[in-house]
């Protein structure tokens, strides 16, 4: 009898992974955002220049000889939203804190939150770039910049921060779960709501947020960066 059971509760796992995986393929094969070459996130969206450290909520902090440090919103969002529209961030002087709103950056009414990646007094706000957002787009770790600050806890809270390899793993990491984003965001009715969708394969769109709508931006804010940054400010 207990042999018996065994078998049976065996068959029922592989009954239940063999449906999981028909749905997932289901849905990757009605998905616009993961099937089509045409969709494809560049790969140059994925560098992580010398010395730059990456919050997981991608924005992005640099400490210049001076001791005053550049921030910024990071490619790899960049690469998601397009060409954005707006971005608005705190005035000269304003003090910001590691994980809590920085820059409020839109793209045609839809908006998203991103928090600091490290605290400070800020000093500089480069309006340069933030009347011309393709340089952001562009060029976002150089001259694409969006504010210098006075950090006053820099060597602590850079630890909790990705540079180096840490971030080429952290980035593999991420393409994997914004992947599985868009793949369940896009998956056809019947497949099931609350599954992991993907495993492996399939190409997020360059510029995927900015074919969203609203309801879509406002998901990517709840499930990808508000976890993320949950994370970053409990481990302070």
């Amino acid at each position: 009898m207990v042999i018996f059971l065994v078998f049976l509760f065996a068959a029922i796992a592989i009954s239940i992974s063999w449906y999981r995986g028909m749905k997932r393929y289901q849905a990757l094969s009605d998905s616009p955002i993961v099937m089509k070459k045409t969709y494809q996130f560049k790969p140059d969206r994925l560098t992580s220049p010398a010395g730059v450290y990456f919050s997981p909520t991608h924005s992005w902090a640099h400490m210049q000889s001076n001791g005053v440090a550049k921030v910024g919103v990071d490619a790899f969002l960049n690469g998601l939203t397009g060409v954005l529209s707006e971005i608005k961030i705190p005035e000269m002087g304003q003090e910001v804190r590691q994980g809590e709103p920085m820059f409020r950056i839109s793209h045609e009414g839809k908006t998203l939150v991103i928090s600091a990646p490290v605290s400070g007094t800020i000093k500089k706000i480069n309006h340069v770039a933030l009347q011309n957002l393709g340089i952001v787009h562009r060029d976002p770790y150089a001259a694409g910049w969006l504010a210098k600050l006075e950090p006053s806890n820099w060597e602590h809270e850079t630890q909790r921060l990705y540079r180096g390899s840490r971030t080429a793993s952290w980035l593999k990491a991420e393409v994997t779960r914004i992947r599985d984003f868009f793949a369940h965001s896009f998956a056809p009715p019947h497949a099931e709501r609350g599954l992991a969708l993907l495993q492996e394969g399939g190409d997020i769109a360059d510029g995927a947020l900015a074919f969203a709508g609203k309801g879509l931006w406002g998901s990517f804010q709840k499930l990808i960066l508000d976890p993320s940054n949950q994370e970053l400010i409990h481990d302070s």
